[in-house]
């Protein structure tokens, strides 16, 4: 939403604040104290507490495991999961997902670029022992990874490169394109390709196929994908059997979404 000429009429700070408090502890990834909450936030310890009470209360909060501590609590996670839920395609591709979960005997997932990652919307984990650690909410930087690299094909080159800009870009693996023009080069080719194969791309020993969902209007608006450890792969039947199955899977999801391309 665009700031309003009344913005300061119209703005919450506290609302501000208390949303902010769930994602510092959310990008923090561990349990904080009261004291290192109201530092991140450039506040008084006594305003920081009545933030994390509040939300204590109504369990968007919940004491960590060491005394004094405080982490993200199980309504979050309700009103993630709820987020991810009313987003139309993951109702779409549910049941291809599982079929293709089924055909290709490692896990399936379909992903969407959110801000400067992949987010997974939804993971369908092999019946087999080859499951995948990439499960429903995970997130990963898309600069670095197959699935990232589809997802930005709907990007032009100006938008990628501002997409460069507002990031850093560490190595990941040996794999990973670490400023614009290499980045660009492998937006490029997944464009050309119509998906990713990735062997080792985003960590050692993983493997996956990647390939963009489109909309009614041919835009690039999700990914589908299957990945797990390198042994739940024949790597001989890559481009007979598995590119196959993705794009299939992907196509059908597309066409729900009225692609007619």
């Amino acid at each position: 939403m665009n700031e309003s000429s009344n913005h300061s009429v119209y703005f919450v700070p506290g609302l501000s604040r208390g949303l902010r408090v769930l994602t510092i502890l959310g990008d923090a990834n561990q349990p904080m104290t009261l004291t290192e909450i109201a530092k991140e936030l450039g506040v008084s310890r006594s305003s920081a507490f009545r933030l994390v009470y509040t939300l204590h209360q109504m369990a968007f909060l919940k004491e960590g495991d060491q005394k004094h501590t405080y982490t993200l609590g199980a309504r979050v996670l309700n009103l993630g999961f709820a987020y991810l839920n009313q987003q139309p395609i993951t109702s779409i591709a549910r049941r291809h997902l599982s079929q293709l979960r089924d055909d290709v005997g490692v896990s399936a997932h379909l992903s969407a670029l959110e801000g400067q990652d992949v987010l997974y919307l939804s993971s369908h984990q092999a019946r087999s022992g080859f499951v995948s650690n990439l499960t429903t909410g995970t997130r990963t930087p898309a600069y670095g990874s197959g699935i990232g690299w589809c997802l930005l094909g709907v990007f032009d080159d100006a938008e990628l490169e501002a997409f460069c800009r507002e990031q850093d870009m560490p190595a990941l693996t040996e794999h990973t394109p670490t400023d614009f023009e290499a980045l660009k080069a492998r937006v490029h080719q997944a464009r050309d390709d119509g998906y990713v194969f990735s062997r080792g791309y985003l960590e050692a020993g993983g493997s996956s196929v990647s390939v963009p969902v489109r909309d009614n209007t041919g835009r690039i608006t999700a990914c589908v994908n299957i990945s797990g450890p390198d042994s739940g792969f024949d790597f001989d039947r890559i481009e007979s059997f598995y590119i196959p199955a993705v794009q299939e899977a992907a196509l059908r999801i597309s066409r729900e979404l009225g692609y007619a391309g």
